[in-house]
């Protein structure tokens, strides 16, 4: 099923959105502990137990691509640490008004603190800057990419970490002002922190957007019995935009516990005679009838597969040698697989396979084989 739209000012779409300061924060929906300070967005004062956030009133398209820049700085800390917990910068879909636990938590995350009940913001995505090191974690100066389930007996604390980065360059509590920009060009999410990349994660924003591919796009932060000041001093995002286009609503589920969509069995459609869509999920072949043995084509080939998802190792078709479409006649049929798939493979590739009528072999086409 396809439904195709002409342009996003049609849902509401703004043009680049840029706060060079947040002197007039016009659009914004600060929540909890958050305030204006200055010209800067504090997302927490630093005092204890507090947690805060701030939205942007608007959902922004995030689902096919995005870069977001913004400033922070840390300091004024104090209590157990000193100083925590951090804060997050985060994608969900449940409204401008969204604040999880305080803590460990970050604002965004199950409540980790004794009596801290609060639920974590569900279906969401967190690049949490973490400035203290919990008795499950390798340092308190920590930069992770994580998610939380849609159900509360999904969530947990930690969250879910797609990566983490124990030990990046910088140090997030020094006083100083630093500088975020995150690229997400699907499915790759790439986070670089005063121009260097810190920690980069395959992403799926299937279950954090509404069908028209938008979110609610903001920052959390929180304080438990160590503190310090989260400020933000900007903030700008520019989607990647798209004229004409249409949403596909894919005919599968996606396997649980991988990061990318990734369908459980191959999707195969007979479009016209001897010709097949066929969705290829990364870690299992699929297979077309093929009685008389005859070539195949592969055309329109397109997607993306994750061979090591923890190190960023993905591909579209024809990236060697992993990702490679092999195919195989026998047995009246044609099948297909991405060569060297393993079981810890995720995404998919979908394509058209034409059954040649001549003898003459197929066309060659990227990522066959």
């Amino acid at each position: 099923m396809a439904i195709t739209f002409l342009l996003l000012a049609a849902f509401g779409f703004s043009s680049d959105l840029t706060y060079a300061d947040f002197a007039s924060p016009t659009g914004l929906k600060l929540v909890g502990a958050a305030r204006t300070r200055d010209a800067a967005l504090r997302l927490t004062p630093s005092k204890a137990k507090q947690r805060g956030a701030v939205w942007h009133l608007n959902k922004l398209p995030v689902r096919d691509g995005f870069e977001t820049a913004f400033r922070f700085r840390i300091s004024d800390r104090d209590g157990l640490g000193p100083g925590a917990d951090g804060f997050a910068f985060v994608i969900q879909n449940n409204g401008p008004t969204a604040l999880a636990g305080e803590g460990a938590s970050g604002g965004f995350g199950l409540g980790y603190s004794p009596g801290d009940r609060n639920p974590a913001i569900a279906n969401s995505l967190a690049i949490f800057f973490d400035t203290f090191q919990n008795q499950e974690d390798e340092s308190g100066n920590a930069i992770s990419i994580c998610t939380n389930g849609g159900k509360r007996k999904q969530m947990r604390w930690p969250p879910p970490r797609l990566a983490i980065n124990w030990s990046p360059r910088v140090q997030l509590q020094d006083g100083g002002t630093h500088q975020v920009r995150v690229v997400f060009s699907p499915p790759l999410m790439t986070v670089y922190v005063d121009g260097q990349p810190a920690v980069r994660a395959p992403v799926d924003l299937g279950r954090m957007v509404g069908p028209d591919g938008s979110a609610y796009v903001g920052f959390t932060a929180s304080t438990g019995e160590g503190y310090e000041n989260h400020d933000l001093l900007d903030w700008s995002f520019r989607p990647n935009y798209i004229v004409s286009s249409s949403i596909v609503f894919a005919p599968f589920d996606c396997v649980p516990a991988k990061s990318l969509c990734t369908p459980g069995e191959a999707v195969i459609e007979a479009v016209a005679p001897g010709r097949y869509r066929v969705i290829l999920p990364a870690h299992r072949p699929a297979e077309i009838p093929n009685p008389q043995g005859l070539p195949v084509e592969i055309v329109s080939a397109r997607g993306t597969a994750c061979w090591n998802a923890a190190a960023g190792n993905c591909g579209g078709p024809g990236s060697s040698p992993e990702l490679t479409i092999r195919q195989s006649i026998g047995r009246g049929r044609t099948s297909f697989a991405l060569d060297g798939r393993t079981a810890a493979y995720e995404g998919y590739f979908e394509f058209e396979a034409v059954l040649l009528s001549n003898a003459s072999p197929p066309t060659n086409q990227p990522g066959t084989q």
